[in-house]
């Protein structure tokens, strides 16, 4: 399901006007209620695992000072109940024979319940009920695209919406966007029109013709993940909140860094605080946590040799730069700021190549597929 259907706009629609008529106290409950209703009529099993998700991050610790190992302990459940679905172990369970799929949104609300769990046990949360708790965990805007957006500024927001006619208008405005990028330029422009343009100019043998059918892959997924953020945000907005950005401008960012700092931004910084930081301080080895968090991220996509590899691809260029950054001699120093702008643009430039290339691996059905992919775009096969 996506937000570009007759139900989801239905939904929306019936979630914000709810949302600002019913009495200001119970707002939060019916934005909350009504979110979970959709899950539950949509997707009753990801209601359950949602629950189940719920139960263990609020109640699965000690209400003051949460003890460690039961922190520990909550953290495991939630991470198992994600690798369970995603691995589908739970298709095999059942004997089903067709392909198992997630949960909706279990991708999402997964981490926000491990963040929650975390950052309680931190002492970093504001003081909150089990009701403000679950409307952050299904909030509606958030269930099908994220963002993963953090509680302390859920609650904030929560707590200073306000009926804004400014506000409703940019959300307006933030959803038609969205939407243009979805079927205008993912669905028509990228998908129909260069597709059918590649396969009436480039052969799939050629070089060219390879590189650029990562290109066709790596825009459609940037404008529709994109796009589906913009609304999703958007909706926030004319909800009163104010959700995380998950992208800006990534295929301008100067390095591959900076790429991922721009591209799902909210992702990103999760796992640069969950996993990155604790086994950098841990090892004394950032690269161990560069490394790790971008497996984290691939495997958080799909469990799979393909999405390893493009986690540990990313990883690995990541390290290089770093390694560059941190050794490179001061005469790389541009000596003017044309000498600059020029450096910039060619590092944007083999940035935006890098990341394309690695599209290769998410694109094809396994690596086999994907090395042959790379083969000929070395000239090689």
């Amino acid at each position: 399901m996506t937000w570009v259907s007759a139900l989801m706009l239905a939904w929306m629609v019936a979630v914000v006007v709810a949302g600002w008529l019913a009495p200001r106290r119970w707002q939060p409950a019916v934005i909350g209620a009504l979110s979970a209703a959709f899950l539950a009529s949509q997707a009753p099993r990801s209601a359950l695992v949602a629950a189940c998700c719920a139960a263990v991050a609020f109640y699965g610790l000690e209400r003051e000072h949460p003890s460690t190992r039961r922190t520990l302990a909550a953290v495991g459940a939630l991470a198992a109940m994600l690798v369970f679905f995603k691995l589908g172990l739970h298709a095999d369970l059942a004997g089903e024979l067709q392909e198992p799929l997630v949960p909706l949104g279990l991708s999402y609300y997964g981490l926000r319940a491990i963040h929650y769990v975390v950052e309680r046990y931190k002492g970093t949360l504001p003081p909150h009920t089990f009701g403000q708790f679950v409307t952050y965990l299904l909030f509606f805007p958030m269930l099908l695209v994220g963002p993963i957006s953090l509680f302390p500024d859920f609650v904030r927001d929560l707590r200073r919406r306000r009926w804004d006619p400014a506000t409703f208008g940019r959300g307006c405005e933030r959803i038609m966007h969205g939407f243009a990028k979805i079927v205008v330029l993912g669905n028509y422009l990228v998908s129909i029109e260069m597709t059918r343009w590649l396969a009436d100019t480039f052969p799939p043998s050629s070089a060219l013709g390879a590189y650029l059918d990562c290109l066709r892959f790596g825009l459609n997924l940037y404008f529709q993940f994109s796009g589906f953020s913009d609304v999703a945000i958007g909706v926030g907005m004319l909800l009163g909140f104010q959700l995380m950005e998950n992208f800006r401008a990534p295929f301008l960012a100067p390095n591959i860094n900076e790429f991922w700092r721009r591209w799902h931004i909210s992702l990103s910084s999760w796992c640069r605080q969950y996993v990155y930081l604790p086994v950098a301080s841990v090892t004394r080895r950032p690269i161990a946590g560069i490394f790790l968090s971008m497996m984290v991220i691939g495997l958080w996509h799909e469990i799979s040799l393909r999405f390893l590899a493009w986690g540990l691809y990313h990883g690995a260029g990541i390290a290089v730069w770093t390694a560059l950054e941190r050794w490179k001699p001061q005469a790389w120093t541009p000596a003017s700021a044309r000498a600059a702008a020029i450096g910039r643009t060619a590092s944007t430039l083999l940035t935006f190549n890098f990341v394309v290339v690695g599209f290769a691996l998410t694109k094809e059905p396994n690596l086999s597929a994907a090395f042959t992919v790379f083969r000929i775009m070395l000239g090689l096969g």
